[in-house]
């Protein structure tokens, strides 16, 4: 088979796949709309941080089409798409939990989507410096939101659900396996 042909075929695959897009998208509205039917919830309370996931996709775009080739003179706004699909992701999961108080100690998850749009824009130079700051910076972040979640739900909010150390130990193991991961190499 020529060089020529096989790119046909996989242009043609492609062209297939994109025009399968919005069926996909007919039947996966079909199945969530079966489901807020079968179990009697309106989809607009569960689904409204959409609102907020769609235009941090929106701006996400130009630094995911961008190639080391063809890069993006948008792709800066990956860092506000970043941040805004964290918030998304933060006002999905404390909607499903009731929990907004979350607020409180949730902040500087939104503030390490920053180095992560930054090191999403660069991903096709592993060796920038971006990468090795942005990490230590995520993890220092990280670190804080667990730190005042421990302190907002024990002692302001009186609370204590289990969990909450699972994830404290689970950073934990985290942290000394990459640790040690690094001092083999």
């Amino acid at each position: 088979m020529s060089k020529e042909s096989v790119l046909k075929v996989e242009e043609t695959r492609k062209l297939q796949h994109n025009q399968a897009l919005p069926a996909y998208g007919v039947i996966a509205i079909g199945v969530a709309l079966l489901v807020s039917n079968l179990f009697g919830f309106q989809l607009i309370e569960v689904l409204w941080p959409g609102f907020v996931l769609a235009p941090g996709l929106m701006l996400l775009w130009p630094a995911y089409k961008a190639t080391p080739e063809r890069p993006s003179r948008v792709g800066f706004l990956a860092v506000p798409g970043a941040m805004l699909l964290t918030v998304s992701i933060l006002l999905f999961v404390m909607n499903l939990t009731n929990h907004f108080e979350a607020w409180a100690y949730s902040w500087p998850l939104v503030i390490a989507s920053v180095a992560w749009g930054l090191m999403y824009i660069r991903r096709y130079e592993p060796d920038h410096r971006v990468h090795h700051n942005g990490y230590n910076f995520m993890r220092l972040m990280v670190l804080l939101a667990m730190g005042l979640a421990v302190f907002f739900e024990l002692i302001i909010f009186g609370s204590f659900n289990p969990l909450l150390p699972l994830g404290v130990i689970a950073f934990g193991v985290y942290l000394l396996i990459k640790e040690r991961r690094a001092s083999k190499q």
